[in-house]
C-alpha cells in the first residue's frame, strides 16, 4: 500500500513539497536562532557574549525614561477661592473689632474678652488690646495694609512647601510699613495666621509632562557585534536581565518559538509562490517530479553553501551559482524567481541583514542572462567573471552611498569579485553531476554532443560518410525550421546529427553510402530489404546506449520515422505478390512526440527527396517539400507532435530556403555529364534507391 502511494504522482509531489519545506526551514532555523547561555549572577564567562544583531536595550532605555520622568516638575494651578476666603476672613475680623470697640458700655477688659471669643484666629492677649487701643484711622490703615500684603503674597501662589517662605515675605513687607511697632506686629501676626497654600497640584498636566519627557528619550540601541558581557568578568543582575530581555538565556523558550513560527510561515509562503509560478507558467516542469527534486536540491545546496561562506565574508555569497545552475538545467525564468526567493532566505540567514543578499542578486541576474544562451562550457567561466565584476561595482556604489573608507570598499569589492568566480567554479564543477544524476540534457551537453570530434560522429564520418553528410544537412534544415516555429533549434540540430547512427552497422545498404557500388537491395527480397532498413532504428538505439547518449537524443533515433511506410520496397513487393501486407513494410514507431522530432522526420524525407531531383529549381523544391509534408500529415505521422498547420507552413518555407541555397542550378561540365550518363547514375539510379532507403 505504501509503495503504491509513493508511486502516485500527486503523492510524490506532496512529498517533494514537504522535503523542500522541512529542509529549507531546518537550515534557516538552525542558523538563525541566537546562541543561548545558561548563566546566573556571579558566573564568570570564558568568552565574550556579543550581540549577533541590532536590538534595543529596553532595560537601559527604561532607566533613562524613569530619570526623565523624575526630572519633570509637578504642575500647580492657583486656587482663587483660597484668596477670597482669606480676604473674607480678614474683613470679618476687622468688622468684629469695630463692632466691639463701639460698645462703650463695656470696659477694655470685657471688650478684649469678647473679641477673643469671637475671633477664630489665635492671637496673643497683647494683640487684642492693641486692636482696642489704636485709633480708628490706624485700624483702617492696618486693615488695608494687611489685606494688601496678603493679596501680594497669595497672588504669586503659595505651595505646601513654600509657606515658610511666604511668611518670611510677610514679615519683610511689614517691616517697610510706617506704623507703630505694636501695630506692625499685630499686622504680622494676623497675616501669618491667615495665609495658607493656594497652589493646587494639577495631576493631569503633571502626568502629561512626564509622558512627553519619557517619549522624548531615545531608545538605547545595541549594535551588531557589540560586547554585551566581557569574558573574565562576573555576570551582574542587570546583564542577566538584559540577556533575558534579548532571549539569550537557555531557560527562556518563548523567543525561540516566535522565531521558529515566523521562519516556518515565511518559508511556506515563498514555497507557495515558487510552486504557483511553476504550475501556471511552466506546467511541463511542474508535472516532472524529477525536475522539481532537482530544483529543490539546487536551492538547498546554494543556501547551505551561503551559510558556510558567510563566515568568511558576507559578500562571498554564491547565489549566482544557484541561478546559473537552474538556468542551464531547467529554465531562466524559473531561475530568476528562485534567485529572489534564495536572496530573501539568505537575508534571514545573515541575521535579517538583506543588503548583502540583495547585492548578490544583481550579480545573479547577470549570471542568469549570460548563461541563458551559452554556446560552450567555458562560457560559464566567463559568466562568473562578469558576475564578480557586477558584484564589485554594486559594492562600490553602496560603499560610496554609505561614505565607507576606500580601503573597506576595496576589501568588500574583492570578496564580491571572488563570489562571482566561486559561483562559476561551483556551476562548472557540479553541472556534470546534475546532468548525469537527473538525466538532464543541458544546452552545454548538446553542444558537446555536436562536436565533430565526438567518437561516434567520427566513426560515422569514416564508416558512413554519406549518412554523416546527410545528417549534417538534415541538422541545418531542422535548426532553421525549429527556429521558425519557436522550437529548440539546438536540440533539433543535435538530434538530427545522431538520428541515423544505426546505419553504421550496415552502411552500404543505404543509398547515400553506396557511391559507385552496386545496390545490394537489387539482389534481396523486398521484405528482407525492408527488415534491414527498419533495423537501423534498433541498431541506432543500441549504439546510443553503448556511447551513453542522453535519453532525449535516443528519442530522436526511435521516433524519427514514426510508423512510416517503406514505399519503394512495398511497391516492389506488391509487384511480386499482390497479397503483401502493408504493415510489414512500416517502421515500428512510435510517432514523433515532440515538434523537434517531427521536424527531423520531415527534414529527413525532404532532404533525400530533393537530393534525388533532376535539375531542381526553387519552384520544384518548394512543391516537393509541401507534397512530402502533406503526405506525412495525411499518413497521421504528425498527429502526436503538437505541430499546427501554421507551423507546417513555416517549416516548409524554412526547408525551401535552406535547400534552394544548397541545390541551386549549376552549369554542368560536359565531360562530367557524359561520364555519369555512361555509368547510368545521372538520371535513373539515384531516384530509385533513395526512395526506399531514407
Amino acid at each position: 500500500m505504501k509503495i503504491k502511494l509513493l508511486q502516485n504522482n500527486k503523492a510524490q509531489k506532496v512529498l517533494l513539497g514537504l522535503i523542500f519545506f522541512l529542509s529549507i526551514t531546518s537550515l534557516v532555523i538552525t542558523n538563525a536562532l541566537p546562541k543561548k547561555y545558561d548563566l546566573k549572577v556571579g558566573d564568570v564567562l570564558q568568552e565574550d557574549i556579543i550581540a549577533e544583531k541590532e536590538a534595543i536595550d529596553t532595560i537601559a532605555t527604561k532607566k533613562l525614561q524613569e530619570a526623565a520622568a523624575e526630572s519633570v516638575p509637578q504642575k500647580y494651578t492657583l486656587d482663587q477661592t483660597v484668596v477670597k476666603e482669606v480676604k473674607a476672613q480678614l474683613t470679618e475680623l476687622f468688622e468684629n473689632v469695630r463692632e466691639i470697640r463701639s460698645k462703650d458700655y463695656l470696659d477694655i477688659k470685657e471688650k478684649a474678652k469678647i473679641l477673643k471669643e469671637n475671633v477664630t484666629l489665635s492671637l496673643s492677649n497683647e494683640s487684642y488690646l492693641t486692636f482696642l487701643n489704636m485709633d480708628l484711622v490706624q485700624l483702617k490703615e492696618l486693615e488695608t495694609i494687611t489685606k494688601a500684603v496678603i493679596e501680594t503674597v497669595m497672588d504669586s501662589g503659595i505651595k505646601d512647601d513654600s509657606i515658610d517662605r511666604a511668611k518670611a515675605f510677610v514679615i519683610e513687607e511689614f517691616k517697610k510699613v510706617n506704623l507703630p511697632q505694636n501695630v506692625k506686629s499685630l499686622g504680622m501676626e494676623i497675616a501669618i495666621s491667615v495665609i495658607k497654600p493656594n497652589m493646587v497640584l494639577d495631576r493631569e498636566a503633571t502626568e502629561k509632562g512626564i509622558k512627553m519627557a519619557m517619549e522624548a528619550v531615545e531608545p538605547v540601541k545595541i549594535s551588531k557585534g557589540q560586547v554585551l558581557i566581557e569574558k573574565g568578568k562576573p555576570v551582574t543582575a542587570e546583564q542577566l536581565a538584559l540577556l533575558k530581555e534579548l532571549g539569550l538565556l537557555a531557560q527562556d523558550n518563548r523567543v525561540n518559538l516566535t522565531i521558529i513560527s515566523g521562519i516556518s510561515l515565511l518559508v511556506l509562503i515563498l514555497e507557495l509562490i515558487l510552486g504557483y509560478y511553476i504550475y501556471f507558467y511552466f506546467r511541463n516542469y511542474y508535472d516532472n517530479n524529477i525536475d522539481l527534486l532537482l530544483l529543490t536540491i539546487v536551492i538547498f545546496s546554494t543556501l547551505a553553501l551561503s551559510v558556510i561562506f558567510k563566515h568568511i565574508s558576507p559578500f562571498l555569497l554564491p547565489l549566482a551559482a544557484g541561478g546559473m545552475l537552474i538556468t542551464v538545467l531547467l529554465n531562466p525564468q524559473i531561475a530568476l524567481v528562485s534567485l529572489f526567493i534564495m536572496s530573501i532566505i539568505t537575508g534571514i540567514l545573515m541575521g535579517n541583514e538583506f543588503s548583502y543578499s540583495m547585492m548578490s542578486v544583481l550579480g545573479g541576474i547577470i549570471g542568469i542572462l549570460f548563461t541563458s544562451k551559452i554556446s560552450q562550457r567555458p562560457d560559464l567561466t566567463k559568466a562568473g567573471g562578469v558576475v564578480g565584476l557586477v558584484n564589485s561595482l554594486v559594492i562600490l556604489c553602496v560603499g560610496l552611498l554609505d561614505h565607507l573608507p576606500w580601503i573597506e570598499i576595496a576589501r568588500n569589492a574583492f570578496w564580491g569579485m571572488l563570489a562571482g568566480i566561486l559561483s562559476s567554479i561551483l556551476t562548472v564543477g557540479t553541472l556534470p553531476f546534475f546532468e548525469n544524476a537527473f538525466g538532464v540534457t543541458t544546452s552545454v551537453r548538446l553542444l558537446e554532443l555536436s562536436n565533430p570530434n565526438q567518437p561516434l560522429l567520427r566513426k560515422l564520418l569514416v564508416e558512413a560518410p554519406g549518412t554523416y553528410h546527410h545528417s549534417i544537412i538534415v541538422g541545418n534544415l531542422a535548426e532553421a525550421a525549429a527556429e521558425a516555429v519557436g522550437g529548440d533549434s539546438l536540440l533539433a540540430r543535435v538530434g538530427a546529427t545522431y538520428h541515423d547512427i544505426g546505419k553504421l552497422k550496415r552502411p552500404y545498404f543505404f543509398i547515400e553510402n553506396q557511391f559507385a557500388q552496386e545496390n545490394p537491395h537489387d539482389k534481396l527480397n523486398p521484405s528482407l530489404s525492408a527488415l534491414i532498413i527498419v533495423s537501423h532504428i534498433k541498431d541506432g538505439l543500441e549504439l546510443a546506449k553503448q556511447y551513453k547518449l542522453p535519453r532525449i537524443i535516443m528519442d530522436f533515433i526511435a521516433q524519427h520515422h514514426g510508423t512510416s511506410l517503406l514505399t519503394y520496397f512495398y511497391s516492389k513487393a506488391l509487384s511480386q505478390e499482390k497479397t503483401t501486407e502493408e504493415v510489414s513494410f512500416r517502421y515500428d514507431g512510435p510517432k514523433p512526440q515532440t515538434k523537434e522530432i517531427a521536424i527531423i522526420m520531415l527534414a529527413d524525407s525532404v532532404e533525400a527527396a530533393v537530393r534525388s531531383m533532376n535539375k531542381p529549381t526553387p519552384g520544384k523544391i518548394d512543391g516537393l517539400i509541401r507534397q512530402i509534408i502533406k503526405e506525412k500529415l495525411a499518413d497521421g505521422q504528425l498527429d502526436e507532435s503538437n505541430l499546427t498547420l501554421k507551423d507546417l507552413d513555416k517549416i516548409a518555407n524554412a526547408f525551401s530556403k535552406v535547400l534552394t541555397g544548397i541545390f541551386h542550378n549549376r552549369i554542368e561540365y560536359p565531360e562530367k555529364v557524359k561520364e555519369l550518363e555512361r555509368k547510368g547514375k545521372y538520371v535513373n539510379g539515384d531516384n530509385k534507391q533513395s526512395a526506399g532507403c531514407n
